[in-house]
């Protein structure tokens, strides 16, 4: 029988717990036994202290894998993809986006780049949408303009590469909305540059008036409030020179930018598709960072000959994972790779082929078999997380390879809650982590075990299994749950493991571990002595 529960049904069961623990010890001048623990540094010793939703993406939790392996899961294309197009007179082709959920709002909101008159000039344009799914463009001039349109910023050949968000902190109401762009200040590259504009709506921008800010970069800018870091933060292109590689900038207060820090230089796995990092997209995400690269594979304008037609001049979306902004490592098939295994040899064609995140479409068929931009930024709505994308029905100087009649269009791909890497068995394995130590009363996973079974149980410093808290006293998880609770002898409440150094071992069994995260989810009240 399967007793692993989701959140809706431990209501009944605290509320038990509680009756039971009132009646017990009302009276008592003592506490349940394990109830209240002492932590200091030496009870917790060299134990990791966690919170929140563990991942497995690198290898700091992990202890010891035996029949499990890391696995990179790729998003889900949306079957109306692409969802928005150029239906427009001013929109030709659409390039860099950015995209959110309004939480005051209510709604979704996009600011796409829309070229025109064959890429010769360049707006930003609105879109808002009820789901995400279904976008509307509305009309952001006056009614009493000469002009009815959803164009918002630029219109110049030298506006370009703008990203947008929602800033929750900035006192003034002007500046709610902040963007980032490139341009050209005189008209020539000589003072190719990024710059700021700022905005009460969304909608009515004004560029800051001592533009330029940050040195140029010739690919979309990430900016965003970093409430970790408490600065704001933009992820953009390395330079100068300007140079497909990924750099970024923090700032206090989105005037004064620090010198750029380069974050990714090309390895040995970019060598064998001659890959260029084009961008990248970040995600803060719980404890953690996650960043999606356009990755542009065979830059040319020569004739490309036939085996390298399914790759050359065509871009993808690889992913990279960081914990804390700063420090980045690229995701391959396993999971992150660190920076020293970049001087190991080995089949990086095939490493890099395996660390496609999200993959073009068939060749001169899909609407994205050319090349795909991520927008500013994956948005998590619920237990699903969007990945919006703008893609094409080209390569990169299609002009040259004879793409005609190309088309463009924006398009989503979801994956679940925390689904970018798993611990993956094909038959039995276990995961056991390295020693640990959490407050909380409850263990949450999120896991695919609709095809096998997980068991979870507790192991102390010296790894001899808790009592209570074995395999044989572990309900069986048997089913697709993004918040199942463990149950140990037919209890949720898991106090006893709280605050002290302990491993935890899950046996998993055709089945997919995306998480656990220690939870807080009973009442520990105890009735006052007489």
């Amino acid at each position: 029988m399967n007793q692993f529960i989701g959140l809706a049904s431990v209501a009944g069961i605290v509320l038990g717990v509680v009756l039971v623990t009132q009646m017990a010890f009302a009276g008592s001048l003592e506490a349940p036994s394990g109830l209240f623990k002492d932590l200091n540094d030496e009870v917790a010793g060299d134990a990791l202290m966690i919170n929140g939703t563990q991942l497995f993406v690198d290898d700091r939790i992990i202890g010891e894998l035996d029949g499990v392996a890391k696995a990179l899961n790729q998003p889900v294309k949306h079957p109306k993809n692409p969802l928005m197009v150029p239906d427009k007179p001013w929109e030709e082709q659409y390039t860099f986006s950015s995209v959110m959920y309004d939480q005051e709002e209510g709604f979704f909101k996009m600011w796409y780049g829309a070229w025109l008159d064959d890429y010769k000039k360049q707006h930003i344009c609105y879109a808002t949408s009820a789901d995400g799914i279904t976008w509307k463009k509305p009309i952001t001039t006056p009614w009493n303009s000469k002009e009815h349109h959803n164009k918002v910023f630029g219109g110049t050949k030298e506006f370009n590469c703008a990203g947008v968000f929602k800033d929750p902190t900035d006192p003034d109401g002007e500046r709610r909305y902040k963007m980032v762009y490139s341009d050209y200040p005189d008209g020539t590259s000589k003072t190719a540059s990024s710059s700021a504009a700022y905005s009460p709506d969304g909608i009515h921008w004004v560029p800051y008036e001592g533009n330029p800010l940050i040195p140029f970069s010739d690919a979309h800018c990430c900016p965003f409030w970093d409430a970790r870091r408490g600065r704001y933060v933009t992820y953009l292109r390395y330079g100068p020179p300007n140079t497909r590689m990924i750099s970024m900038t923090e700032s206090e207060d989105f005037v004064h930018w620090s010198p750029k820090i380069t974050l990714f230089r090309r390895k040995k796995m970019d060598q064998p598709l001659e890959t260029k990092l084009y961008q990248m997209e970040v995600l803060p995400y719980g404890n953690h960072y996650f960043g999606l690269i356009t990755t542009y594979h065979g830059e040319t304008i020569e004739p490309i000959p036939p085996e390298k037609v399914a790759w050359a001049d065509k871009s993808d979306v690889q992913l990279t994972y960081s914990r804390d902004g700063r420090i980045w490592h690229r995701v391959g098939k396993r999971g992150a790779i660190r920076e020293s295994e970049f001087s190991e040899e080995r089949d990086w064609e095939t490493f890099a082929r395996e660390a496609t995140f999200i993959p073009w479409g068939e060749h001169g068929r899909d609407w994205d078999w050319g090349s795909l931009y991520p927008l500013q930024a994956p948005v998590v709505i619920g237990d699903e997380i969007r990945i919006y994308y703008a893609g094409a029905t080209n390569r990169h100087w299609a002009p040259y390879h004879g793409d005609k009649d190309t088309k463009s269009g924006i398009g989503l791909a979801t994956l679940r809650r925390d689904g970018f890497v798993s611990l993956d068995a094909r038959g039995e394995g276990t995961m056991t982590t390295r020693t640990l130590l959490f407050i909380g009363d409850a263990l949450e996973i999120n896991a695919d075990a609709s095809g096998g079974s997980i068991r979870v149980e507790a192991l102390d410093a010296e790894g001899k299994v808790i009592e209570g808290f074995s395999k044989a006293d572990c309900a069986e998880m048997t089913t697709d749950d993004v918040h199942a609770i463990v149950q140990w002898k037919g209890t949720t409440d898991c106090h006893l493991i709280q605050a002290t150094p302990i491993r935890l071992r899950f046996h998993l069994t055709r089945a997919k571990l995306y998480s656990f995260t220690p939870r807080i989810m009973h009442k520990h009240y105890v009735p006052s002595y007489d």
